[in-house]
C-alpha cells in the first residue's frame, strides 16, 4: 500500500502539469523472429503448420499496452503508477489472408491520439508480402 501512495506522488495534478509528447516518443518496433528462431516459431503453429492468428492478437494486444506506458512513462518513477487495458480494436486491415511461419514478423506503433483518460495506439505488422494495420 506504502508503494502505491508513492506511485501516486508521481501523477499531475492536472493536464498542465503534463509533460508535452510526441508521436515519435512513443514508437516502437519489435520483430517476432518466427523464420530466424524455429524453436520459437513452434509456439505459434497449429497442427496445420499454419500461425495461430489468436497468439498475433495477443502480441499485438500486449505491444499497445507497451506503447501506452511507454506515451506515460514518468522517468523519476521505477513503476507506472497507472493502470492500462486496451478496450477494443477497431479495425484489422490485411492485405493477405495468411501469415508465413517461415518468416520474421516485424510489429510497430505508436500513440496517435490522447484524452483525458484514454488514448488511441496505431500498429503496424509487417512480413515480406504482408502488410497489417490495427488501430486499438
Amino acid at each position: 500500500m506504502e508503494e502505491r501512495k508513492l506511485l501516486q506522488s508521481f501523477l499531475a495534478e492536472s493536464q498542465k502539469g503534463l509533460p508535452p509528447r510526441r508521436m515519435r516518443d512513443s514508437y516502437i518496433e519489435v520483430l517476432l523472429p518466427l523464420g530466424s528462431q524455429p524453436e520459437l516459431r513452434e509456439k505459434y503453429l497449429t497442427v496445420q503448420n499454419t500461425i495461430r492468428f489468436g497468439r498475433i492478437l495477443e502480441d499485438l494486444d500486449s505491444l499497445g499496452v507497451l506503447i501506452c506506458y511507454m506515451h506515460t512513462r514518468i522517468h523519476e518513477a521505477k513503476m507506472s503508477p497507472l493502470s492500462i487495458v486496451t478496450a477494443l480494436v477497431d479495425k484489422i486491415d490485411m492485405c493477405k489472408m495468411s501469415l508465413s511461419p517461415e518468416q520474421d514478423i516485424k510489429f510497430s506503433g505508436h500513440v496517435s491520439w490522447v484524452g483525458k483518460t484514454s488514448m488511441e495506439v496505431k500498429m503496424q505488422m509487417f512480413q515480406a508480402g504482408i502488410c497489417k494495420s490495427t488501430h486499438p
